[in-house]
């Protein structure tokens, strides 16, 4: 798991290397993605989608359609809801971005046998599958017995 999280950022700063070019910063990425994955959004998915609150995702498409990678269009029967959508150049850019990052993955497994590469993305499929539920317990034995912290114990010490 050290090499994973050892991995992580390494792999964050290669996407964001990519998407710098396109004035893009790796949360506005993941907002992009969704969109391209989803098409059409309501605010309200796409903020669950990226896993960001409302008020996050209000910023990053504010952010994008200002410099011309999404528009927003009222909703047909809902005229509190917003639908967000990829413009067409931004579709062009991110299909551009895509074939960069393809010929990375490419190059980052070469010499890595087909049966090594899908064994990999076994055990990365059952990690990713476990981890909400690691993280739901975990923070649920934090919240209910926290640690006491060194200034805290500082703290307490002095007030006695």
């Amino acid at each position: 798991m050290g090499r994973l999280f050892a991995l992580a950022p390494r792999l964050v700063e290669l996407l964001d290397l990519g998407a710098r070019e396109y004035g893009m910063s790796y949360s506005r990425g993941r907002v992009v993605a969704a969109l391209h994955a989803s098409g059409p959004v309501l605010m309200r998915r796409l903020s669950a989608d990226v896993g960001v609150r409302p008020r996050t995702i209000t910023g990053l498409v504010d952010t994008l359609e200002a410099d011309g990678w999404v528009r927003r269009s009222p909703h047909p029967s809902d005229r509190r809801a917003t639908i967000v959508a990829l413009t067409p150049e931004a579709e062009t850019a991110f299909a551009r971005l895509m074939e960069g990052y393809t010929g990375l993955a490419r190059d980052l497994v070469d010499g890595i046998s087909p049966a090594d590469q899908a064994t990999v993305v076994t055990v990365l499929d059952h990690i990713a599958g476990r981890m909400d539920d690691a993280l739901t317990r975990e923070f649920a034995a934090l919240r209910a017995d926290p640690p006491a912290l060194p200034a805290d114990r500082g703290r307490n010490s002095t007030a006695s």
